[in-house]
């Protein structure tokens, strides 16, 4: 089953950004003050790079250099990696596993309009499976109090949580066939 949902459905549309002329320690400031592990570098408008925790980390204090002796130029991962807003988000996992990235930003007609994060999918694919199981268990419901079959198909043991070929049904629980004799 394949469901489709644009980036834009999932992203954060206030995207903190600072310009490529500002200094480390305000970028840094800024960081800890709106709580964001990253910040989009823009040129004017245009987003040209990223900063994150990890490059202060990396760049600055891990070589034990003076904050105000590094540019954002320096500091900032370029080329940017974008998104189009009406790509999948499936595209956007996709993208960020083999980039190894955690963010994302979106565009729209050469403009910065969010950024999708991994935990913004996390939390989709989470919800999803609950709406799936959801689903699942009223399918279920239906179905056994419908027809009221003594075996089921293909399905998830209720015991185990094996995805077995036959379930049967024992005292209202749906359960596979080494569930069943125990």
């Amino acid at each position: 089953m394949e469901v489709r949902m644009p980036v834009k459905e999932v992203m954060t549309s206030d995207v903190v950004t600072a310009d490529i002329r500002s200094d480390v320690t305000q970028l840094a400031g800024k960081m800890l003050e709106l709580d964001v592990g990253s910040i989009i570098i823009t040129d004017g408008k245009r987003p040209v790079g990223i900063v994150t925790e990890r490059d202060i980390v990396r760049k600055i204090v891990s070589k034990n250099r003076k904050p105000s002796d590094v540019s954002i130029k320096e500091l900032m991962t370029t080329p940017l990696i974008t998104i189009p807003a009406s790509e999948d988000i499936t595209d956007a996992m996709h993208r960020m596993v083999k980039m190894q990235i955690r963010r994302l930003p979106v565009v729209e007609n050469s403009n910065l309009i969010g950024i999708v994060t991994d935990i913004d999918l996390i939390a989709v694919s989470v919800e999803m499976g609950n709406i799936f199981s959801d689903l699942i268990k009223m399918n279920r419901e239906t179905i056994l109090t419908t027809e009221s079959p003594q075996k089921i198909h293909r399905g998830i043991c209720e015991e185990c949580g094996d995805n077995v070929d036959t379930l049967l049904l024992v005292d209202g629980k749906l359960l596979c066939e080494s569930c069943q004799e125990t």
